[in-house]
């Protein structure tokens, strides 16, 4: 070895060291929320797969990923996340020795280019597979063109079971292999298949069970929704960040003119280069952009999964960082503080682009506060059915005893008859309605069920499918909460200051209803002043209303109202739109609806001079009819 190879090893190490120090830090005093339920059913596969072995094999969670994370796991989450770093270590490293073997300059930049790419670096403190995708993607690369092309191949072959997209890339791998003329290290590309094949028969019971457990079958874009075609060119400074996106375009442009106009379309290292390093960026990015477009493949859009080939760009942009910089090699001092301020820019953005997602997301803080709940008040004795993995997790069971949780409630139309007496329901509006394709009215409905208590944010958000975001937790059982007040607009009142729009028309109860249409937008109002809230000690809101639409409610839109108000300010705002119900019912034309709203109410909140105001919105122009408008104030389903 060189002295300068030397010099420049030290400094690689020395470089990834001290990443590895400030690692540490990071993952033993923060929490991730990157990667959302993913991440904890990732942990609780490689967590449980020492007492369940069948879940090592997991074609979701990914075999390989899950074997090698899974020691690590062992001693809990912050050392699963530990081991992605670790990787994403390697693969810097790695990139690093494949950079030499192009015969970069400068290759030591690689590893901050490569740590240091915004969505690479927040993936490696989270348990995602991206980051051991890239390992032994750089791993192939490595060996490709250190023309170790058996090994090579043998490492291709475990990329589908690390991530399924992966195919994608094989044709132009292949295309490599053939021109190489290396048709015996073809039949190796099967190796990982062929492995694991025989490795997962005894628990799914086909050598081919890989192939009949794929998960990613059918269009789901009912659920996970699609986009735009250039979705992820438009995330650019959230994936690579705008500089090393640049570099990436000056490399790879650069390196294709030369390639046409001095090597003239020749077969050597620069076309491989080409073909196997920018070229597998872009044919990834381009793959996951058409099935984000088509709403195929499970797809969520998720910025993440490109996590898994910036390595390769990063290589790429050390490759355009070079092109720029060597007309300026006569000024190496200047060249050096530029670099300098530079890459220190690199490592600032990179490391803190994502730094809100070192703390639990807004659903994990709501989930949380949900399992508090439940620990501290011995509800974990039952057993609880749950949608999110976050639950199990935080509780700190077993997910896989179903004597004590179970993911998703049965399938049955009276879930209560269904459940052991006295378990729990926490279901959640981004998993219960989604994944587990229970909608929140089907529970609120269950006669068998009752409400013990609602968690939302003080500010709402909302989530996948368009839910605003609660947590609602359910107990089968027949005890009765009390009630403190019940307040009932009914609309028999013709001497209402609004009786005139009183209609005979239709009536769910009494004599009249309200006839709503483009000459009335507001409802008379229910208003209950903050002192009547505390003196019932109410911490959830009960509001029902009878809807009749005569019209498809898409040309009827209207809503239920729930706002917080302090004079004309609204504190806090809830809107339960008809046209647009959250739990996607369908309502029946031409026939009565029963609409539930459970609001939770902190009455800690809750100024001496606000009222909490119910009424109907119509912001329509045809007629829709309401009636029995009521709202009871409930206490004690928090005690």
């Amino acid at each position: 070895m060189r002295k300068d190879d030397h010099k420049e090893q030290t400094l690689v190490f020395i470089l990834l060291a001290i990443f590895f120090l400030s690692a540490v830090v990071v993952v033993f005093h923060t929490q991730n929320s990157f990667g959302g339920g993913d991440h904890f059913t990732h942990f609780r596969l490689a967590r449980w797969g020492w007492k369940y072995p069948k879940l090592l094999f997991d074609e979701w969670g990914k075999p390989v990923f899950t074997l090698l994370v899974s020691p690590f796991a062992q001693l809990g989450v912050n050392f699963a996340r530990l081991y992605n770093v670790l990787a994403g270590m390697l693969t810097a490293l790695l990139a690093w020795k494949l950079s030499r073997r192009l015969d970069f300059a400068n290759s030591w930049l690689v590893v901050l280019l490569v740590l240091f790419t915004p969505i690479y670096f927040i993936s490696m403190f989270a348990v995602l597979t991206e980051v051991t995708f890239s390992l032994f993607l750089i791993l192939a690369l490595y060996l490709f063109f250190d023309k170790k092309y058996i090994l090579s191949a043998v490492v291709l072959s475990f990329l589908p079971l690390i991530r399924t997209e992966s195919v994608v890339l094989f044709p132009l791998f292949l295309l490599a292999f053939v021109l190489k003329k290396q048709g015996k290290a073809l039949p190796f590309f099967l190796s990982g298949f062929v492995l694991f094949s025989f490795a997962g028969w005894p628990f799914y019971g086909s050598f081919f069970w890989l192939i009949k457990n794929m998960p990613y079958r059918g269009g789901t874009e009912a659920i996970y929704g699609h986009g735009r075609l250039f979705h992820f060119i438009f995330q650019t400074n959230n994936i690579l960040g705008y500089p090393i996106a640049i570099l990436f375009l000056v490399g790879f442009f650069a390196s294709l003119w030369i390639w046409i106009k001095k090597d003239r379309f020749a077969l050597n290292r620069r076309f491989y280069f080409l073909l196997l390093v920018p070229g597998s960026f872009l044919l990834y990015l381009a793959a996951h952009s058409y099935v984000w477009w088509k709403g195929i493949g499970n797809s969520l859009g998720l910025i993440r999964v490109i996590a898994a080939v910036t390595p390769l760009a990063a290589v790429t942009a050390l490759s355009g960082l070079n092109w720029i910089i060597r007309p300026f090699q006569k000024f190496r001092k200047t060249v050096f503080v530029v670099l300098f301020f530079f890459f220190g820019w690199i490592v600032y953005f990179g490391s803190t682009r994502y730094k809100q997602n070192f703390h639990l997301s807004r659903p994990e803080q709501i989930l949380a506060q949900a399992c508090r709940y439940i620990h501290e008040n011995k509800l974990d004795k039952h057993k609880i059915y749950y949608f999110s993995n976050f639950v199990p997790f935080k509780l700190g069971i077993d997910p896989f005893d179903n004597r004590r949780v179970q993911e998703r409630l049965p399938r049955h139309q009276n879930i209560s008859g269904a459940l052991p007496d006295s378990s729990l329901i926490v279901w959640d509006a981004h998993f219960g309605p989604n994944e587990g394709n229970t909608p929140l009215y089907q529970l609120l409905n269950d006669s068998g069920l009752q409400l013990l208590r609602v968690f939302k944010p003080q500010v709402p958000f909302r989530v996948l499918g368009g839910y605003d975001y609660a947590v609602y937790i359910f107990q089968k059982g027949n005890r009765v909460l009390p009630e403190h007040r019940k307040i009932v607009l009914d609309f028999e009142n013709k001497q209402d200051k609004k009786g005139r729009f009183y209609s005979d028309s239709h009536a769910f109860s009494g004599h009249y209803s309200l006839k709503m249409d483009s000459l009335i937008r507001f409802s008379p109002v229910i208003s209950i002043p903050a002192a009547t809230l505390k003196k019932a000690k109410c911490d959830t809101l009960k509001v029902t209303v009878q809807v009749y639409p005569v019209h498809p409610l898409a040309q009827t839109p209207s809503s239920l109202v729930i706002s917080l108000q302090n004079g004309k300010k609204a504190l806090r705002y809830y809107a339960y739109d008809f046209n647009r119900p959250p739990e996607k019912r369908t309502f029946r034309i031409n026939r009565w609806n029963t609409v539930t709203v459970y609001y939770a109410v902190d009455t800690t909140l809750v100024g001496n001079a606000d009222q909490l105001l119910i009424y109907l919105w119509n912001r329509g122009k045809k007629d829709i009819y309401f009636d029995d408008l009521e709202a009871v104030m409930l206490s004690g389903t928090g005690k």
